[in-house]
């Protein structure tokens, strides 16, 4: 394993990154374009650290913006806007990209002042809650003509999680998939290339991307919706929900180990029913 390559593994530790490696690498080099890099999600910081590591590589002008409403984190041990972002400034300088990024503690709506106004977004990455259609909305006239997409979890998905008595359904990542097929369906992105779950391409044209009635058509899809009942899976998310309040540090070695036995191969995973 070559240098760049274990960095981009030790993001899935240092910055309890939740993708593989060779996902973080493409992700760099899309940070090589240069120029405003919007990011929508920021959890710990790993994408975030793979973006500015390119822009910085690039020798060319440009600054990483990424908005987070802290409002929840991928580690429970967490649980203040001030302990996360004392976190990610952590992760930044220890990857020495601290100077190349702004991180708002805000949605993208409220945080959007946060953008310098006289300059186009060269590149584009969507991971929040799989309500990719207002943070396009929102970005309205901003992207450049030849804007470069990333939108994370684009997944034919519906999750199931137990909480003690209750019961939470997560659609977040069949929603990216609805509205990500439909954009490229009506030629508003480009076919691109997915990686596991997580989709790069471009925006096609100028104008909006997606219409509110267009978006509605998709959010109708979601109002009947199945989800596996899967035993197995369940036995590993309630194992993983006890091993992050136990301890987050030890889920996030874990993590890092799974995923580089999992994808140590780099290979691109296509699943059935996608078009992407």
């Amino acid at each position: 394993m070559n240098k760049n390559a274990e960095t981009f593994a030790d993001l899935i530790e240092t910055c309890d990154g939740m993708l593989a490696a060779h996902v973080y690498e493409r992700i760099y080099k899309v940070g090589l374009r240069g120029g405003t890099i919007v990011e929508v999600g920021t959890a710990m910081g790993a994408a975030t650290v793979a973006l500015a590591l390119g822009l910085k590589a690039s020798g060319k002008p440009g600054h990483v913006f990424s908005f987070d409403p802290m409002t929840g984190g991928p580690r429970r041990s967490i649980n203040t806007t001030p302990e996360r972002l004392g976190r990610i400034e952590e992760n930044l300088s220890r990857y020495g990209v601290r100077d190349f990024v702004t991180v708002t503690p805000r949605d993208l709506y409220d945080g959007f002042s946060a953008l310098p106004k006289d300059e186009k977004i060269s590149v584009l990455m969507l991971d929040a809650d799989g309500r990719i259609d207002r943070d396009l909305a929102t970005l309205r006239g901003r992207l450049a003509a030849d804007c470069f997409l990333i939108i994370d979890d684009v997944a034919d998905l519906v999750r199931v999680k137990r909480h003690n008595k209750t019961y939470r359904v997560d659609s977040k990542m069949r929603l990216s998939w609805l509205l990500t097929n439909m954009l490229i369906e009506k030629g508003r992105l480009s076919p691109g290339e997915r990686l596991i779950n997580t989709y790069f391409g471009a925006s096609i044209g100028e104008g909006p991307i997606i219409s509110p009635g267009e978006a509605l058509e998709v959010y109708r899809e979601l109002v009947f919706q199945s989800a596996p009942a899967n035993l197995l899976q369940r036995m590993k998310n309630s194992a993983i929900h006890w091993l992050e309040a136990l301890g987050p540090d030890i889920t996030a070695k874990l993590r890092k180990g799974y995923r580089g036995v999992k994808y140590r191969d780099g290979r691109t995973e296509n699943l059935e029913r996608k078009t992407i």
